[in-house]
């Protein structure tokens, strides 16, 4: 189940999150700590899903004692500073340039937090406790260790790359549905185990089909099809033209960028006018009119049906709750 846009104050995060946190803040308290979407999820005995879509209201630090645990965190917009007992971790995010973090824990850990004012995070948690190794007959403490790092004796942090097909997931899990219905439900518990699968996979050198890597004139061929994207100088373009400016033919163009990105020339410019659109009525001040004008559409309507399907919510949603 999504979490709907929302407030969410201080007192809501001890019974989200199913322990007691402590919010600190250096200046005057505040009861509204985000504005979004917020949920942890328990799929099954020892499976945990926490996804975070929100906007960070003021500074403030939040501190929760954390049982052990295997977590694999994928941050794909915003910027956090945590640590875990001592050791620190600082995490910077883009659209562009996600990030992925795999922490081991075999004893208890208090996981500080320090949020800053108008940050937009985007990111999703998958927690596997030692009762999820155990029902499986592995040994949890060894299988802790052995996934991040064998050396470590109880703290391990290990950054892994976010693949395409692990993007695309990440995407799927924090704009699912709002209703609560079994078939939902197993498919958050699907789309974590697989996100699981994938990070494991990697961690240990065993993935199935590991990425392709590009040779540099591919990945500057790329990056020019992006920064044509991204200027918008390419609104309105053929395939070909686009081509053609970045230099390559259409079929060389499209398999490089597919490689890379993992959708099509086309589908990335149009989740890309979709993702300006959004932070466009994120930022507030602009009508549905405007943020469809951004995103390239001259029919309101058909930019709400996008723009759902995409987004798992309605634009006016989205305006009116942030």
């Amino acid at each position: 189940m999504r979490a709907k846009q929302e407030l969410v104050r201080s007192g809501d995060l001890s019974r989200r999150i199913g322990a007691p946190v402590r919010v600190s803040e250096s200046g005057a308290a505040h009861d509204s700590l985000f504005k979004g979407r917020l949920s942890w999820q328990r799929l099954r005995s020892g499976l945990s899903l926490h996804c975070s879509d929100c906007i960070e209201l003021h500074d403030f630090s939040t501190q929760v004692e954390v049982a052990p645990r295997l977590s694999f965190v994928l941050f794909m917009a915003g910027h956090s500073a945590v640590c875990y007992d001592d050791r620190s971790l600082s995490i910077a995010a883009s659209p562009k340039r996600p990030e992925g973090i795999a922490v081991a824990l075999t004893e208890p850990a208090t996981f500080t937090r320090q949020a800053q004012r108008g940050t937009h995070i985007r990111k999703l948690s998958v927690c596997l406790t030692p009762e999820w190794f155990e029902s499986g007959g592995f040994d949890a403490h060894d299988s802790l260790r052995a996934l991040v790092d064998p050396q470590s004796q109880h703290l391990a942090m290990r950054r892994w790359v976010p693949t395409a097909r692990l993007l695309a997931l990440a995407e799927l899990t924090l704009n699912q549905a709002t209703e609560n219905s079994l078939l939902q439900h197993l498919q958050q518990e699907s789309r974590a185990l697989e996100l699981a699968h994938g990070v494991i996979a990697q961690l240990t050198g065993q993935a199935a089909s590991p990425p392709k890597t590009q040779r540099p004139h591919e990945q500057k061929l790329v990056q020019r099809a992006l920064e044509l994207l991204h200027s918008g100088e390419a609104d309105g373009w053929s395939l070909e033209q686009i081509a053609a400016a970045a230099g390559a033919s259409a079929s060389t163009l499209q398999r490089q960028f597919q490689a890379a990105r993992g959708v099509s020339v086309f589908a990335y410019q149009r989740q890309h006018k979709l993702q300006l659109a959004r932070t466009a009525l994120l930022g507030g001040g602009v009508s549905i009119v405007e943020a469809a004008w951004l995103a390239g559409y001259s029919s309101a309507a058909n930019f709400a049906t996008a723009f759902r399907r995409q987004f798992g919510v309605s634009p006016q949603a989205v305006q009116k709750y942030f």
